[in-house]
C-alpha cells in the first residue's frame, strides 16, 4: 500500500487517544510566549504574522502539487508520501481529481493513489480536510517527519507556497480568492514564479480547539496544503496542514494531526486510486526564487 509500518490496532486507538488529550491540554494550558520565540536551527526567517518568503531548510521542505487546484504538500520521511489537504485532491462531486503530479526542482513525480476522506466534499470541515499521496515513489530531497501533537511553547514555522511580484515581493490582492497579475504584465497568460512563503511564530500563540488549529499569517490559495512545523534537534517536524484562510487574510486555519494519523490508521478506508487523464504539465518555476 505504502512504504510505512502500519500501526496495530491497539496501537493506533492508543495514539488517537493521546492525541486528542495533548491537543486538549495544549488548547487549555498553554498561555501566551512571555518572550517572543527566536528564529533557530531549521527556522531561519524573522518572527512575524504577515507572510513574507521564507528562508532555509523549512523553505526546502514543502513541494508544489499541480492536476486541477494548485496546493502545497510536504514529503514524510522513510516513506513514499506527500501529506496535503483533502480539498486539493477532490473534484466538486467528492471525486478524486484527475493525475495529481507533485513537482520539485522541475522534476514531474506521479501519485499512484490517495489516502482522503471524501465525506469532506458534503462536510468541508478543517477536521476532515487532510490527504495523502501515495508517490509511484519516494520524491527525492528535504522532507519532514510526521508529528504527533502540538508543542506546548517554542518557535513554529507555516510554509506554503505563493506567486511573486516582479520585484520579488509576494503577488496579493485584497481578497483570499483574488487572482493579481504581475506589474507590467501583459497577454492572458503569465508565467509566474513561486517562492517558500510565509510565517513564523510560537507555539503557545495558535489558537487549539477540537477541530482546528489557527495561526496568524494569511497565506492565500497555493498554500493550501502546506505545513505547519516545528523543530526537533534540528529535525523539521510537520504539526499541521494549512486548510482555510480567513475572509481578511489575518490568518490559515489548519488540519488537526489526528485526521492525518486516522487516514495512516485505516488505509484500507480511505484509499482510493488515481484517475490519469492527459499529462499534466506545469509552467510555473518550483523552488525558491
Amino acid at each position: 500500500m505504502y512504504e510505512a509500518a502500519s500501526p496495530t490496532p491497539a496501537n493506533a486507538a492508543w495514539r488517537r487517544a493521546t492525541l486528542m488529550i495533548l491537543l486538549v491540554v495544549t488548547g487549555v494550558l498553554a498561555g501566551p510566549a512571555s518572550q517572543p520565540a527566536e528564529a533557530h536551527g531549521a527556522f531561519a526567517a524573522a518572527r512575524s504574522s504577515e507572510p513574507g518568503v521564507l528562508d532555509g531548510s523549512i523553505a526546502d521542505i514543502v513541494v508544489r502539487i499541480r492536476g486541477g487546484a494548485v496546493c502545497t504538500g510536504t514529503p514524510i520521511t522513510g516513506t513514499n508520501l506527500v501529506v496535503t489537504a483533502a480539498h486539493c485532491v477532490l473534484d466538486g462531486d467528492g471525486q478524486v481529481s484527475a493525475s495529481r503530479t507533485v513537482i520539485r526542482d522541475g522534476v514531474h513525480y506521479e501519485a499512484a493513489s490517495v489516502l482522503v476522506d471524501r465525506r469532506y466534499q458534503d462536510t468541508p470541515k478543517p477536521s476532515l480536510d487532510a490527504a495523502i499521496l501515495v508517490m509511484d515513489q519516494p520524491v527525492p530531497g528535504p522532507s519532514a517527519t510526521l508529528g504527533m501533537a502540538l508543542p506546548g511553547t517554542g518557535p513554529v514555522t507555516l510554509v506554503g507556497f505563493q506567486p511573486l511580484d516582479i520585484d520579488g515581493s509576494l503577488l496579493r490582492g485584497s481578497n483570499p480568492h483574488d487572482r493579481p497579475q504581475r506589474h507590467g504584465s501583459t497577454g492572458g497568460v503569465v508565467d509566474i514564479e513561486t517562492a517558500a512563503s510565509g510565517c513564523v511564530g510560537d507555539a503557545a500563540e495558535l489558537e487549539v480547539t477540537a477541530s482546528q488549529v489557527r495561526m496568524q499569517c494569511g497565506l492565500i490559495p497555493g498554500a493550501s496544503g502546506g505545513g505547519l512545523f516545528t523543530d526537533a534537534d534540528g529535525t523539521p517536524v510537520l504539526i499541521g496542514i494549512i486548510s482555510t484562510v480567513s475572509n481578511d487574510l489575518t490568518s490559515n486555519g489548519l488540519v488537526p494531526l489526528t485526521a492525518v494519523h486516522e487516514l495512516l490508521d485505516h488505509p484500507d478506508r480511505y484509499t482510493h486510486e488515481v484517475p490519469f487523464d492527459a499529462p499534466t504539465t506545469s509552467v510555473v518555476t518550483v523552488g525558491r526564487s
